[in-house]
């Protein structure tokens, strides 16, 4: 199968490819089926880890014997019974040794040149030359030692030519840095010239050659040894040297192994073996088929032989394949918090990720750590875009979730804020003691701020614009103060709450006081002092200072708190009018409850048996028959009727204004004109929304309220004066004067008695002596009351003592379950003839 490549099927076995795979054929031809070789032989899948040799020399050298032997293979080699061409075109093919040897050596056996089937067409040799030095890291240079100091037989010539193209790819691409090494193998050797002296010899020559090249503009001090190094082998005679030729071959394999340089470049040392990492082209194997197909067409079509532009193409290729292994390890570190936080997001509670910036940072550096280390030996142009595209996948996705998680650090951070401000407030109110609702807020809002800045300069990435996250952090703020403002006026309303509820409770105690002199008749009970008017006429007067003390006080107390919730002077403003017509409606609700039907009738009732039953100084009247009680009735009840007219509407006694409650005046005097009410303003103002009139917020007492109470009083009035009426009756019965002498009469003895006995007399003396002292006091009716009670409570315990007796006892409980005819036979079984109960000499006799 040595000349064209047609014979290999669509999907070629093994078999096809015993002598290796021919890579380009005597017409120029590249091989489509160079890749499915590589991967029959598995090289395909070793990416970097492999070699390449190209053998190059004039025609029937030994070039195919020699790697046969050196490596294994079967490339067709010459018949000895006729010298002709055999290897047409490029072969290839994969070491079969490897012991002691490098793995996945890939030899190329390059066409011999000047041979006669050619003959001055020098073409393929250049072309093949170049292809040659393009994709191997090792060219073995396969020569007699009787070519050695010849300029055609040694192909000086073709080695000017790849001198002067390698010089052009070194100029197009600088940062490359690669090398080559050109491996003399001097065939034939006798040992009569020493192979030193070969290696000088070549040595000068090949220098004579480089400083004849047309050198390219930048690189006319250039040396050779810049760009070359140099190996040198002899192998005696095949075949007059049999035995020679083998080992010399064998201790020649040993030299393919990767080594490392010893001495500065141009030395030619070698430690270890000749494949320096320098020498390989860093083409993937798998990509290996498109990079030296992409070669031979830059080659074949008398193009500039452009290196870099196939090297754009391979690191394009390597650079995503990296791109895509080193992505893995980011997932691994990244996935599951985008997991997490999505499954926030889907159940709607914001999950805020613990050392996300550190996590995302690290798998980042880490990332592009690794993409740098492996990728960067590739072309500058190709790595650096890249590297862009790569830093702009991993920057997308680390966006998307670090805005997440500062949208979740947001949600979190306003939540705990308001918490913490609302636990702040509820415990200065449990303790009692006094707290500064604006230092609270102040402080929570720093800790937040503080928080979410924290966790946002754990994001910044250096050198990322979208890591700063300024504009989130703003938002952040102001959400904070529109919660702020909201807990303020939360807050100020708990403030007018707290301060409606003292309001009401001041009002309740106050105005109830108030109400409660209805009774005595007077203010302060007692006889009136000169000058002095009497309580109920003043009392909306009372009431009304009452009010406007405690609210006074209310609207200082709320604005000074006020004042320390940083509250503007608006929202104190509504605060305090709220405070007021609050007030007022608590006033209202307070006497409408005092004059509720029951309230009011037992206040009349007071306030006329204040009247009737007591005197001027305040003492109790005893009725006699000489009084004149229906005229004290009269004038007490008519004096208490006027009070239900004065209930009946909230009247001053002038007209009040409050500089302290402004827009607040008194309701309308006494002795106003009906006109003159529409000049006046009712306290707190009118309740438009319960469409309440001026007329309605001033009336307490219905006109049909009071004819029900005018009349129920009366008819409480009328009893009190039966009850007077009798009482003065039934102190002046007069007893019969022969009662007197009758009680003489019949008491004589008892009297000497008790005269004649001094103890009897003393004790008389003392009874009477206290029952005067009694009367006089007017407390038989209650010692009468409290003897009744005392023996009413005897009674009721000596109830009980016989209910605990009857539990406690057997024997009773069995009487009482007794029926009766049994509990009448027992009663007689216990009694004896007399009638009397047995004893137990009785029962001793039974």
């Amino acid at each position: 199968m040595n000349g064209h490549f047609a014979s290999v099927g669509a999907d070629p076995s093994v078999q096809d490819f015993e002598h290796g795979v021919q890579v380009i054929d005597d017409q120029k031809e590249f091989n489509s089926h160079l890749n499915e070789y590589l991967r029959q032989v598995h090289v395909a899948e070793t990416g970097f880890n492999y070699h390449l040799i190209s053998v190059f020399g004039s025609q029937s050298t030994g070039k195919s014997t020699l790697l046969n032997n050196l490596f294994g293979t079967h490339f067709s080699v010459m018949s000895e019974s006729e010298r002709r061409q055999t290897t047409k075109g490029i072969w290839l093919s994969k070491n079969k040794k490897e012991a002691n040897m490098a793995q996945n050596i890939l030899v190329m056996d390059v066409e011999g040149t000047d041979g006669r089937e050619r003959g001055e067409d020098q073409d393929f040799e250049r072309k093949s030359a170049l292809f040659a030095l393009a994709t191997s890291e090792v060219l073995i240079v396969n020569i007699w030692e009787t070519q050695v100091g010849l300029y055609n037989g040694a192909n000086m010539g073709l080695l000017k030519t790849v001198f002067e193209v390698n010089l052009q790819l070194f100029l197009k691409d600088k940062q490359s840095n690669l090398r080559s090494l050109l491996f003399f193998v001097i065939r034939d050797h006798l040992g009569v010239t020493p192979l030193a002296a070969l290696r000088n010899t070549l040595v000068q020559d090949l220098a004579k050659i480089w400083s004849s090249i047309s050198k390219p503009q930048g690189l006319e001090n250039s040396r050779i040894e810049d760009y070359f190094d140099f190996a040198f082998a002899a192998l005696p005679h095949k075949i007059l040297q049999a035995d020679k030729f083998t080992t010399e071959v064998q201790k020649l394999a040993t030299r393919f192994t990767s080594g490392h340089r010893t001495g500065n470049s141009g030395d030619h040392e070698f430690q270890g073996g000749v494949f320096l990492p320098e020498y390989h082209r860093r083409i993937p194997a798998d990509g290996f088929s498109i990079y030296a197909e992409g070669v031979w067409d830059q080659i074949v079509n008398n193009k500039d032989l452009d290196l870099p532009t196939q090297q754009e193409l391979l690191a394009q290729f390597r650079c995503d394949e990296i791109s895509r292994e080193v992505l893995v390890g980011f997932d691994q570190a990244i996935v599951p918090l985008e997991e997490k936080q999505a499954e926030s997001t889907r159940t709607g509670r914001p999950a805020v990720l613990t050392d996300l910036g550190t996590t995302g940072n690290d798998a980042r550096t880490q990332c592009l750590k690794a993409f740098e280390t492996q990728a960067s030996r590739y072309h500058k142009g190709v790595y650096t875009r890249k590297r862009q595209d790569l830093e702009s996948k991993i920057d997308s996705r680390l966006k998307t979730l670090y805005l997440a998680h500062l949208t979740a650090v947001h949600k979190s951070g306003i939540a705990s804020f308001s918490d913490a401000v609302s636990a702040a407030v509820k415990a200065g109110q449990k303790s009692g003691a006094s707290y500064e609702f604006a230092e609270i807020v102040a402080e929570e809002k720093a800790k937040t701020l503080d928080f979410f800045k924290t966790e946002a300069q754990s994001l910044a990435i250096q050198g990322i614009p979208w890591t700063n996250f300024k504009p989130q952090y703003d938002i952040f703020e102001k959400e904070l103060d529109d919660v702020s403002g909201k807990l303020r006026k939360e807050e100020m309303r708990r403030l007018a709450t707290r301060v409606e509820r003292w309001v009401k409770s001041r009002l309740g105690d106050a105005v109830g006081l108030e109400f409660n002199k209805l009774g005595s008749g007077r203010a302060g009970g007692g006889a009136p002092e000169e000058g002095e008017q009497p309580s109920e006429k003043d009392l909306w007067d009372r009431v009304w200072n009452v009010f406007v003390d405690i609210v006074r006080e209310a609207q200082s107390r709320f604005t000074e708190r006020a004042k320390s919730f940083e509250a503007t002077q608006e929202e104190v403003d509504v605060g305090l009018w709220r405070l007021r017509r609050k007030s007022w409606v608590a006033l209202r609700e307070k006497i409408e409850e005092e004059v509720m039907e029951g309230n009011i009738l037992l206040k009349l009732r007071e306030n006329f048996e204040d009247k009737f039953r007591y005197d001027d100084a305040g003492v109790p009247r005893i009725w006699s028959p000489a009084d004149d009680i229906e005229g004290i009735y009269t004038r007490a009840r008519e004096s208490t009727l006027t009070l239900i007219p004065l209930l009946s509407r909230f009247r001053l006694a002038a007209t009040y204004a409050s500089p302290d409650l402004p827009g607040w005046i008194g309701p309308q005097p006494r002795g106003a004109e009906a006109g003159d009410e529409e000049d006046l303003v009712p306290i707190g103002g009118v309740d438009e929304e319960d469409g309440k009139s001026l007329e309605e917020e001033m009336t307490v007492l219905s006109e049909t309220k009071r004819q029900d109470l005018v009349v129920r009083f009366k008819k409480t009035a009328d009893g009190v004066y039966v009850e007077a009426k009798r009482s003065a009756i039934g102190g002046v019965a007069q007893v019969p004067l022969y009662f007197y002498a009758l009680l003489v009469a019949l008491g004589w003895n008892e009297i000497i008695a008790v005269l004649r006995n001094p103890f009897l007399f003393i004790f008389l003396l003392l009874l009477a002596g206290g029952t005067y002292v009694a009367y006089t006091m007017n407390m038989l009716g209650p010692m009468m009351q409290m003897a009744n009670a005392a023996a009413n409570q005897g009674v009721d315990i000596g109830k009980q003592k016989l209910r605990e007796f009857i539990e406690n006892s057997d024997t009773a409980r069995q009487a009482l379950n007794m029926p009766q005819k049994e509990r009448e036979e027992v009663r007689m079984d216990t009694l004896d003839s007399r009638g009397k109960k047995k004893t137990s000499d009785d029962d001793d006799d039974i």
